[in-house]
């Protein structure tokens, strides 16, 4: 096996669902959002993990994720957001698994009325800013109508996703988000002049929790905080979070002198004199050009990247003693020095924390750490 893995810190998730657990109080319930393989760090060890910390429900786009997770015996709900379309087979997935789907439209409601064997109880996803997927606030009387002439289906909850730019100063993104939220609220009491109640109404993820209290409403699905990842925008005192991304690394597979006098500007990257060069088995086909600051540690010592390959990574090790087996970190701490997952971002221009797990492909085994995570 190739020596890659990426490191991630368990008891810091752990904590971190704990403390916002302690910032949200009592009678909101926590819906973790393991979107997109629990963001890059594995959906299997992460699951444990949050509902042993205290969450009340899990929250995914995968139906296989959701489904496995079944089978590995969990019992906390499990809300399907949006994007997976309506079908036949959707529909007996949900009944045979106990899974609570996203409903966008009527056209939604009515493919589970019409497949489902038994009462499907489903949450309805409101679209107040984000302009992406869920019913408009200002159709919500028509549809509760509808709603309400189907049999089969029965809304559990009312979600909505607010819209945070991630470069508004708080002054001006403080009233967008009010917006946002009297919006959802407008459609929360179309339903209910209609006589519809839903138990669950969510509005709060990770970039309004570090704003806001008051829209907690009684549920909230964070995703980037459990991780430790802070979204770009404005943000209150920090949360007390820790960092889930322990480490990132490899392994020199060899290192050897460059000797060469001839076609020396024909060579795949700049040869200077005394020049070693040292190979780890991390590149294109794992990621390694999105989640690269261009330099890794070696031995404690920053070192330049040369070139990416498709399965490979070569770096300038002159000066350096090192030798084959030697560890090399592409982003965490080694001796007294650390690549952090913030410079590797700021270096590659990118403003979303999760881009950085995200883009370690699932040719990288996850290795699960205990310890306190990293700081921020």
């Amino acid at each position: 096996m190739r020596p890659n893995v990426l490191e991630v810190d368990l008891d810091a998730i752990a904590h971190n669902v704990r403390r916002l657990r302690q910032s949200i109080g009592g009678g909101v319930q926590l819906f973790a959002a393991l979107k997109a393989n629990a963001y890059g760090f594995g959906i299997e060890r992460v699951a444990d993990t949050v509902v042993a910390a205290g969450a009340d429900g899990l929250a995914m786009v995968e139906v296989d994720h959701a489904i496995a997770l079944r089978q590995r015996g969990f019992n906390v709900r499990i809300l399907l957001y949006g994007g997976t379309p309506a079908s036949a087979d959707l529909v007996a997935a949900v009944e045979e698994y106990h899974l609570t789907p996203t409903l966008l439209d009527v056209a939604d409601a009515q493919t589970y009325a019409h497949h489902a064997q038994g009462c499907v109880r489903a949450f309805l996803k409101i679209d107040v800013g984000m302009e992406r997927l869920g019913a408009s606030p200002e159709d919500m009387r028509s549809i509760a109508t509808d709603l309400r002439a189907l049999r089969n289906v029965e809304l559990d909850g009312v979600y909505t996703h607010l819209h945070v730019p991630p470069h508004t100063p708080a002054e001006e993104n403080y009233p967008y988000l009010r917006w946002q939220f009297g919006r959802f609220k407008s459609a929360l009491q179309a339903l209910s002049a209609a006589g519809i109640e839903p138990p669950i109404r969510m509005a709060a993820s990770s970039g309004v929790l570090m704003q806001t209290d008051e829209m907690h409403l009684n549920a909230v699905d964070p995703g980037h905080l459990l991780f430790g990842m802070y979204p770009a925008g404005p943000r209150r005192p920090p949360l007390d979070l820790r960092r889930a991304f322990r480490a990132l690394k490899s392994r020199l597979v060899q290192v050897k002198a460059v000797n060469r006098a001839a076609f020396v500007e024909q060579a795949p990257f700049r040869i200077h004199p005394g020049m070693s060069v040292g190979v780890f088995p991390l590149g294109i086909s794992d990621g390694m050009p999105q989640f690269n600051r261009g330099q890794v540690l070696v031995n404690g010592r920053r070192v330049p990247v040369l070139s990416v390959s498709l399965e490979h990574t070569r770096v300038d090790l002159t000066g350096v003693e090192a030798k084959r087996g030697d560890e090399v970190v592409i982003v965490g701490p080694q001796g007294t020095d650390e690549i952090s997952p913030a410079e590797v971002l700021e270096h590659l221009g990118q403003h979303i924390p999760s881009a950085l797990p995200l883009a370690v492909h699932g040719s990288v085994p996850r290795s699960y750490v205990a310890g306190v995570g990293a700081g921020d």
